[in-house]
């Protein structure tokens, strides 16, 4: 298979404009969706279970889906295409927010749950999406191609909890129970991003630059193969560093996200304000995205995983002063914690893209999505026990921890480089 750094052609140029057209618009819905459902979500699992404890299921579920499509959606990709990909990841997550709905509706946590995790392999399914669009994308412009993409989402992202309230009306009006209309919009957010992807997703991305691999090398590839990867990414320091900085970020970021719904409405704020945390958060996340994408193209992908990996040290400071939840604390360090993971996420996705040849990219990319998707999944379940138990300060002091080792790594990298050793 040819190496698309070596073959870069302007024919692609069209071809990724157009790509770049489509993933942006599928993700301002599929991201509205989610986001709609994540300020809800915490609030109907503490509803159904009487307490926060086990709150963070609703996130563990959310990352599980996310985890088996990282690695399920990459293979299928591998094999058929970004878009019967993607499409697959959407039509699942459609599904799931019905599920969610009829789980919440009737207050089963079985349903509620196995409806969530089907809506996280949407999310998987739009994580992936950052890489489709860096498939065209020339050696230069990868990390501006991976950042629009998460740009994308900043409309969705912000838009979406600023209506859970009249979300929320509309279901009761139409005889749901409280905070169960969002799962509604929700659904239909996804379905309209699967039908952006299936209908306009031509020419595919990894179908152009003849990505996809065949039946017998992948069954060769099968066993063992996410520890093959693994095990790729750690025998390039480059991508050692780029797994790390996607794990941590991801880690930290959730760990401290899922659980500030809870810690706001404990200290007597109503949904609207902690929708709009959440919507300062996402803007943090997306908005500047566009700004990580350019700085790790023009300074370099290590110096802006060390900026993301400072950042979040910042923002997890911030949030653990914010004991009694004040506002003035809340809003800047849920902000600072979306800023920090989009820097971390931007530089950490293109240095992982660059430093894999060509013919185990999609491979890795799966296998670094699954380990972060994992990781998370076990911050957001303990982040739920530490909050109970020792409180909101403890959880973000123990962020800062983690991303303060992730500052070290990086700034140790980028003086290693600089000294050419």
């Amino acid at each position: 298979m040819a190496d698309h750094e070596s073959l870069y052609e302007p024919v692609h140029e069209e071809a990724q404009r157009r790509t770049l057209r489509v993933l942006f618009a599928s993700a301002i819905f599929a991201r509205a969706g989610f986001t709609l459902m994540f300020a809800v979500a915490v609030l109907l699992i503490e509803d159904m279970l009487g307490s926060s404890r086990w709150a963070g299921l609703s996130t563990v579920a959310i990352t599980v889906g996310t985890v088996i499509s990282a690695s399920l959606l990459s293979s299928y990709m591998n094999r058929h295409g970004r878009r019967p990909g993607l499409t697959l990841g959407y039509v699942l997550a459609f599904g799931g927010g019905i599920v969610a709905t009829v789980g919440a509706q009737v207050s089963s946590i079985v349903l509620f749950l196995t409806g969530l995790v089907l809506v996280g392999v949407g999310a998987g399914a739009t994580n992936l999406a950052r890489y489709a669009a860096a498939d065209l994308a020339a050696p230069e412009a990868k990390g501006k191609a991976i950042s629009l993409i998460v740009f994308a989402s900043t409309v969705g992202a912000v838009g979406g909890p600023t209506i859970v309230g009249f979300a929320d009306d509309v279901g009761r009006e139409a005889g749901l129970a409280e905070n169960v209309g969002p799962n509604v919009a929700c659904a239909l957010l996804l379905a309209v991003a699967g039908v952006v992807v299936v209908v306009w997703l031509r020419p595919d991305p990894l179908v152009l630059i003849d990505g996809l691999q065949d039946e017998g090398s992948l069954r060769r590839r099968d066993r063992g193969s996410l520890v093959t990867s693994v095990a790729l990414m750690w025998s390039h320091p480059m991508a050692r560093l780029a797994l790390v900085a996607l794990v941590i970020a991801q880690a930290v970021m959730i760990g401290v996200m899922a659980m500030t719904p809870l810690h706001m409405r404990a200290h007597d704020h109503d949904v609207s304000v902690i929708g709009l945390v959440i919507s300062a958060h996402t803007a943090g996340m997306f908005a500047f995205a566009p700004v990580a994408g350019w700085a790790s193209d023009r300074f370099g992908r290590v110096p802006a995983i060390t900026f993301g990996g400072a950042v979040l040290v910042l923002a997890t400071v911030v949030t653990a002063l914010a004991g009694e939840a004040p506002k003035v604390l809340m809003f800047p360090g849920l902000y600072l914690l979306g800023l920090g993971w989009s820097f971390a996420m931007v530089a950490g996705s293109a240095l992982l893209t660059e430093s894999m040849p060509a013919s185990e990219r999609v491979s890795v990319q799966g296998a670094a999505d699954l380990l972060a998707g994992a990781v998370s999944g076990v911050a957001a379940l303990g982040s739920g026990l530490v909050l109970d138990m020792a409180g909101f300060h403890i959880l973000s002091m123990i962020g800062t921890l983690a991303s303060g080792g992730l500052l070290v790594a990086s700034f140790a990298k980028g003086r290693s480089l600089s000294f050419g050793t």
